[in-house]
Order: C-alpha cells, then sequence, then structure tokens
C-alpha cells in the first residue's frame, strides 16, 4: 500500500530520466543450481485486514496454493489508537498497554491465526498514519495531518504495546479478566513505510539556516531509535527487525516541503554521512540532527539500532519498465540497481567501523496493467513475463532474502472522481487478478516463474531455462518437466528438473529442436500446474 499523491507527480520525472537498456543476463552451464532462498511476500490488506472472515479464509488459501511464505500486513497506527481525529490525548491513556487501545486488534488477530493454520507466517508493518493527539506540529494542509512530524516517543509506545500484544504471552482482557489462550508471537517487522514519500511521512525537507535539509530522515532515524527499543523491551530482541522500507525514486533538493526524497539521499541522511560516504560534523551535522563532535563512535553509540538491525527493506518498482532496465539517476533503486542500496549501505558501515553487510528485503513490488488501467500500466502479458524476470533478478542477487508481491486483486478504481478520469484510476491495479476475480496471465507466472536469459539460440546450441516451483513442498515432489511447441501441434516433454530443496529453484541448459514456446510443467496433488510459455526462437 503506497500514496498516490508522490507517484502522480513523479511519473513523468522518471519516464524523462530513465535511458533505456537492460541488465546482461548470463547463462550458466550447470543443472544444479546454487541454493538460494528468496522468501517469497505477499501484501494485499484489503481482502486480508479490511474484508470479513471468509473472504480473508479465500484469500489466504489462494496464497497458499501459490506458495507465498509470508504476508506483509500494515499495522496503520491510527487503525487502532483512541481518538485519533482528536487533537486532545485521551485522558488516563497508557499508551504501552495494549488492552488500553480501541477495540481493533481483531483483523491482526485473526490474520495470525489464519495465517499460520496454513503455515504463512506474517510480518506486521507498523506505520503512519497516526492520531492527530500524536503529532508535534499542525501540518500546513490537511492532507498531511495525520503524519506530519509525529512524536517518536508516542509512536515508540504504540510499538511497545504491538509488542507486548504479540509476544506470544499475552492474554488478552474480557470484561476486566484475562482468559483464554495467549496470542501467538510474532517475530518479523518492518518500521514505517515509505518514510521517504509525503503520504507516509512529513515533512520531508525543512530549512535550517536558509540551507534545505531532509528534515523527513532526521526524524525516521528517532522513529527507527524509540521503536526498535520497544520492541526489545517487549521480548523481539532477536526477531527480524526491517527499517528503510523505501521508495524508490525522488526528486532532487525539494522545492516544497512535501517533496519525496530519492532513496540514496534518504539513506545518506539517515545515518549522517555526505555524499562521499564521510561522516557529517559541525552545523551540517547539528542540520540533520547528528552528532556534531565525537567522531564516527559517537554516532554509533548514540543510535545503535540503525547497526542492530535485521535488514534494509527496498521497494524497487520500475513502474511500466521492464525490471532489467537502467536508470541513470543514481539516487533511484529500483530492481536494476540494487546495488547502489548495497554499496551505500556498505560504505555507511564501513565508515562507521561496523563490519556488517546488511541484506535486503524487497517488500513491496508489482506491475500495473492496461487493462483495467488505461493510463498507466503494462499489458497483462508483460506483467507476467516481467514479475518472472524480477523473481529471477532477486535470485540472482546473493544479498536479497525476500521479495514482495504487492496486491492479489486489482484495487477498484476511486469513485470520488469522474468515471474514467486519470484521478479515478489513481488506484493500484498490480493485482495477479482483476477486481472481479478474473485471473491474469501474472497468476500462472507467479506461480511458477520460468524465464529464459537469452531466448534467441543458435541451431546445435542449448538454452538456458530458469524457473521457480514457489508452491512445492520442500519436502516433497519437487521434479518438474520442461515442454516445448513449435509454431503448431502440442507440446512434448523435452527435458525433467529438479528444484533446490529450500530455493524450489531450478536452472538448465536445454536443446530445443527449434522456435516455438517452452514452459514448466509440475504435478501437484491432484492436478498438473503450469507455468506460463517463454517464446524461444532459433537464430537465423
Amino acid at each position: 500500500m503506497r500514496a498516490r499523491l508522490w507517484l502522480l507527480a513523479t511519473l513523468t520525472l522518471i519516464a524523462a530520466a530513465v535511458l533505456a537498456g537492460t541488465i546482461a543476463l548470463s547463462a550458466s552451464s550447470s543443472i544444479a543450481p546454487r541454493e538460494h532462498t528468496v522468501e517469497s511476500l505477499f501484501q494485499d490488506d484489503q481482502y486480508l485486514i479490511y474484508a470479513p472472515t471468509a473472504t480473508v479464509r479465500r484469500t489466504l488459501a489462494t496464497l497458499a496454493s501459490l506458495g507465498v511464505q509470508r504476508v506483509r500486513v500494515t499495522i496503520l497506527w491510527s487503525a487502532v489508537a483512541p481518538a485519533p481525529r482528536s487533537r486532545v490525548r485521551p485522558p488516563r491513556f497508557d499508551a504501552a498497554n495494549p488492552a488500553d487501545y480501541r477495540a481493533a486488534w481483531a483483523p491482526y488477530d485473526r490474520v495470525l491465526e489464519l495465517a499460520r493454520a496454513r503455515g504463512i507466517g506474517v510480518d506486521f508493518d507498523l506505520t503512519a498514519p497516526g492520531p492527530l493527539w500524536a503529532m508535534q506540529r499542525r501540518s500546513p494542509d490537511p492532507g498531511s495531518a495525520n503524519h506530519y512530524v509525529p512524536s517518536a516517543r508516542e509512536f515508540a509506545r504504540f510499538v511497545l504495546a504491538v509488542g507486548r500484544r504479540y509476544s506470544g504471552s499475552y492474554v488478552p482482557l474480557h470484561g476486566g479478566r484475562a482468559t483464554g489462550a495467549p496470542i501467538p508471537r510474532v517475530g518479523f517487522w518492518s518500521l514505517w513505510n515509505e518514510p521517504n514519500q509525503p503520504g507516509w511521512l512529513a515533512p520531508q525537507w525543512g530549512t535550517v539556516r536558509g540551507a534545505r535539509v531532509i528534515e523527513s530522515a532526521a526524524l525516521y532515524r528517532r522513529y527507527v531509535d524509540g521503536a526498535v527499543g520497544a520492541l526489545y523491551a517487549s521480548g523481539h530482541r532477536g526477531d527480524t527487525i526491517l527499517i528503510g522500507e523505501l521508495a524508490p525514486e525522488g526528486g532532487a533538493v525539494g522545492p516544497r516541503y512535501n517533496w519525496p526524497v530519492a532513496p540514496m539521499q534518504f539513506l545518506r541522511a539517515l545515518y549522517c554521512v555526505d555524499q562521499s560516504y564521510r561522516p557529517l560534523a559541525g552545523g551540517r551535522a547539528k542540520d540533520l540532527g547528528c552528532p556534531a563532535a565525537g567522531g564516527p563512535n559517537a554516532f554509533v553509540a548514540s543510535h545503535p539500532a540503525l547497526f542492530e538491525i535485521t535488514g534494509f527493506s527496498d521497494h524497487p518498482y520500475s513502474f511500466f519498465l521492464a525490471p532489467g532496465t537502467a536508470m541513470p539517476d543514481p539516487d533511484f533503486v529500483p530492481l536494476s540497481e540494487l546495488s547502489r542500496l548495497e554499496h551505500g549501505l556498505d560504505g555507511v558501515f564501513a565508515v562507521y567501523g561496523v563490519r556488517r553487510r546488511l541484506p535486503l528485503y524487497l517488500t513491496e513490488y508489482g506491475y500495473e496493467t492496461d487493462p483495467p488501467n488505461p493510463y498507466r500500466g503494462v499489458s497483462p502479458a508483460a506483467q507476467a513475463a516481467y514479475l518472472a524476470q524480477a523473481q529471477y533478478m532477486a535470485w540472482l542477487d546473493p544479498r536479497v532474502r525476500a521479495l514482495s508481491q504487492f496486491l492479489l486483486y486489482d484495487s477498484p478504481p476511486d469513485r470520488a472522481y469522474p468515471r474514467g478520469s486519470f484521478r479515478y484510476w489513481s488506484t493500484f491495479q498490480t493485482g495477479l487478478l482483476y477486481a472481479n476475480g478474473a485471473r491474469k496471465p501474472a497468476f500462472s507466472s507467479y506461480r511458477l516463474p520460468l524465464f529464459a536469459s537469452d531466448p534467441v539460440f543458435a541451431a546445435g546450441h542449448p538454452i538456458t531455462i530458469w524457473g521457480m516451483l514457489r508452491p512445492a513442498p520442500r519436502d516433497g515432489a519437487r521434479r518438474a518437466r520442461i515442454e516445448w511447441r513449435g509454431a503448431a501441434g502440442a507440446y512434448r516433454t523435452v527435458a525433467t528438473v529438479t528444484a533446490g530443496a529450500s530455493s524450489g529453484v531450478f536452472e538448465a541448459q536445454i536443446s530445443l529442436p527449434g522456435t516455438g514456446a517452452v514452459r514448466a510443467a509440475w504435478s501437484s496433488p491432484g492436478a498438473i500446474v503450469y507455468s506460463r510459455p517463454v517464446s524461444v526462437q532459433l537464430a537465423r
């Protein structure tokens, strides 16, 4: 889930800035792929949180059939806090006590229980918007009122309440008494959604001594400090804790307070380094809330959470571009440019003397389609192909630990605007299913991604085929057939492959008779599951 205002303003910027190009994909001569496991994350809050129980059950059943291993669920601070529209903090409210919150925990308890029953883990993303009484300054516009300089102290107490409720030992109160079994434990957390975008945190930019500074990074640093400490205090030290959750693009120096910040700019400001990855000092440090003296040790001592977290998360969208397309702006981080984020993190940790190489978690990703969106998106066939390529690229990068698909169903249009208008279609159409439940080609592509690194081959030379049996049990049947068909006729088997035990991935060099299409076929219990067909061509 992401705010849309920044997207409407930046799509044109991206299109103008991008240089066409694709990454070079190298074939492997081995038929035994390395065992690099990329966890399959998925998010669709509308059908997992804001829906009747029967719908949540059906959604989780579908996700289980696709091989999803974990769902990312947004817990909006304002959704559970009392009096969220009031400027006055509720009297006698203990923000660290789960029992003092509104009776709004039920959807999160429910998805946790139902997901666990299907062997699916949960990532709770704790984020703004928050209650108005927790804002430290008044927003210049109503749209930012519930996320304009939230109190770090109040956010930490909210996280403490969530951490206590999902510690594995908390028994909810009924009639003032603790009854029943403890609520299951959660051990996977994300902190704040897209803090480099004004729809989630404002202001993005501020002015100090006449110069523009990235105020959102300074604010987010305080939220990370407080939230990680709150998770530790509630029994979650050792859990998976992610920070970042950054959108992949942004502008240059913001002319307005709500101008989005590019992810690499945000990263450097968050960790108080300049463009050469040297620690800020003096006035420049003070402007961003960084230690002005004391050297690297002072910063690490002041903000240990920034160096203790499990991993850094990115939302590496390319929007209407193929996942391998290069982006020339050095501060953008789409999927094709993850090395920028990796090198940046390595530079930060090295300058502060911390010997770690943080893994990356790609916690939101997808492609909008046309149809149904007539203004923005790729064809359904391109969506299917791009998702398979994205999965391959994530698997190639040894630092990537997870890749998430955003939305199972297309979001419905925004009916507050004229039917068919641009803003009418300003919601997300990244689903594997249309809003009416009909399948897009991407449904099959997500379930069994198949990718040919070079689909044009010379006579007598094998072609490298990569695939993933996402729903295959890791202790069961992991063998699949590779089938080929020419311009006419039926598919026939040309090879049999075995997927890795932990990754579900196979990679093989296969000789093909000629131009046509290949697909993978996997026999699941009670049915045969097919990948999307991939076109291959014999070079002339």
